[in-house]
This record gives C-alpha cells, structure tokens and sequence, in this order.
C-alpha cells in the first residue's frame, strides 16, 4: 500500500582504506585540514579558537592521539586525549567531511580508549564548547558514547539580571561570619572544593582524576586567573566559629561580567542556607560594582543546586551534554 510517506536517508560516507593506531607524536601540518574544518564549524557556537592548544597537543607526547591514516599516510581524522592521574578528557574528536559518521568516529574512540594508561579510571567527553564532536549529529554522537558506557549529563549555562529586584539575603545564623577570599591561598580552597564536591554529582565531572592533587592544579589556575580575572571584592568566604572554613563563593569575570565559579558549602554545614546566604550577598555586590548580568554553569542533575538558582531569578541560557565513563 502507498502511504505516500517517503523518506530520505543520508548516505554512508564510503569507507576509505588506511589504518586507526596511537601515535606519540603528530606534526601540526598533517592536522591542518582538520583542525580548520573544526575551526569553521565551531564558530556557530563560539569565537574562541582551540587550534593554537590543539596543534601543541598533537605535538606533546604525553597527550594520547588515535590518528586515521588513508594508504598515502593522509590524515582523515583524529582524536586526542589528555590524562592526568586516574582521569582523561577527550580533548578532540574529528573527521573530514568526505569520510565523517558513525562507524569511524567508533573506530578511533575505541583505539584511543584503548591507548590510556591503565590507571585512568575516568574518562570525560564534552565537557565545553571547543570540545565538542562537530562531525555527527549530536544524536548520533550520544548515541555512540552510551553504547560505549558513558553516562551523560546536562551542563546549564544559567543567567540573572541584575537589574530585575533582588531577594533580600537572609540573616546570617550565629557562629558564622564573612570574609573575602585570598586567591594566594589557592591550596587551602582546593582542599575545600575537594571535600564539598566529594560524594555529589559534579565531584569527577569538575576534575576527572577526582582526586586533591587535581583539585588543586584546577583551583591554581581558577584563582591564578587563568580561567577568567579572579574577583575578590565580588566574592566571599563563610568562616565557622572555630576558624574554619564552611563555605565560599568565588567569583571571575568573563567578558567583564561575574561568574559564580564555585559555590560550595561543606556537608557538616548544609541545610542551614548558608549557600542562599551566600549567593544573594555576592549579587548584591555585583549590581553595586554596576554590574547587569550574572551568570554560572550548574549541572542538572545536582538538583539542590540547580533548584537553588532558579528559585533566585536565574534562567537557563543554553545547555549541552558532558559525559563521563567509569573504566
């Protein structure tokens, strides 16, 4: 019977001959073609451009490349790895047009999962923009991952305007008071973050190695600047009667506007609405800085969190998948 339904599926790229190994080392001229292609496709999303650091990845021993040669020695695609302790990201992933889908983009994931050292017990995929797989359809791509066992997660880019009123902070409850953060003791607050985020959602999504010398070569670049200006007039520290510390709010500001970098409030602290507490102070110094925006990236399945900034005027921006895998 005709339905008069019809339906027009893509083509297969043809399979091109050539081999899928590890390679120590790739000279940057031979991802060129890559890269751009990468590159071009990447300015829908953002402006930044990865290629500079990708060129020096390929070239870096320690980082782990799957390369796919045609019978020439042509690169078609590549993909790159960057392990640190028991943790890896998969920094790149991309096929030329001509030979991109499904069926390849497996072949090198596998042997560049393969290529880890074997005390990688995590392995993070597309955890931002620049690391995203831009030669298959975003269905295909989650596809793929799942079937390998990777476990996604939506990452929320979220925005408050500033302008729009303020809920009123809460009082402080006794026994606590604020303070603002150093940056120079960055180690101090890694070993925090290290046990707020131990046990919840986001502990190896924020730093895959999972582990406090991880956390601390990720919070020396976050305070150092590295990820944005750090602000200390526009962020906070909780401290407990006894001197230590409870809770934080570290700001930096990205494109001249603040950026909850990290929010956190330790176990034996919750529940009291400390981090509340904190959030609507630190928006109140924005807009009295003369800021109009505030923004942060939450993810979704930390519901307490997520719920908290929405229940403070936050709306979601865009979002996009990040996806872990315990080996």
């Amino acid at each position: 019977m005709n339905t008069g339904i019809f339906r027009t599926f893509r083509a297969a790229p043809p399979a091109a001959p050539g081999t899928v190994s590890i390679e120590r080392t790739v000279e940057p001229a031979e991802v060129e073609a890559l890269l751009e292609d990468f590159e071009q496709r990447l300015e829908r999303l953002t402006a930044a451009d990865p290629r500079p650091e990708l060129r020096a990845r390929f070239e870096d021993p320690s980082a782990v490349k799957a390369v796919w040669r045609d019978g020439q020695g042509e690169v078609l695609g590549a993909a790159l790895a960057v392990a640190e302790g028991s943790g890896a990201d998969v920094a790149f992933m991309h096929i030329l047009p001509a030979h991109a889908g499904a069926g390849a983009t497996a072949r090198l994931l596998d042997e560049l999962l393969q290529g880890l050292p074997p005390q990688v017990a995590r392995v993070r995929a597309m955890d931002r923009f620049t690391h995203r797989w831009l030669h298959l359809p975003a269905a295909e791509v989650r596809r793929l991952l799942e079937s390998r066992g990777f476990a996604a997660f939506d990452r929320v880019l979220l925005a408050r305007d500033l302008a729009r009123p303020l809920p009123a902070p809460p009082p402080l409850p006794a026994g606590y008071v604020l303070a603002n953060p150093d940056p120079a003791r960055a180690d101090e607050f890694a070993q925090f973050a290290f046990r707020a985020y131990r046990g919840t959602t986001d502990f190896s999504i924020i730093a895959p190695d999972a582990s406090p010398d991880a956390y601390a070569r990720l919070y020396r670049k976050f305070l150092g600047g590295e990820l944005g200006e750090y602000a200390p007039p526009l962020s906070l520290s909780l401290v407990a009667s006894d001197g230590s510390l409870a809770g934080v709010l570290h700001t930096i500001l990205i494109a001249r506007e603040p950026y909850v970098g990290d929010l956190s409030v330790l176990a034996e602290h919750r529940r009291r609405g400390l981090g509340r507490i904190l959030l609507t102070r630190g928006l109140e110094r924005y807009r009295e800085a003369g800021h109009t925006r505030a923004a942060l990236t939450v993810t979704a399945q930390n519901t307490a969190a997520y719920n908290l900034y929405r229940s403070l005027g936050f709306e979601v921006e865009r979002s996009g998948e990040v996806f872990m895998l315990a080996r």
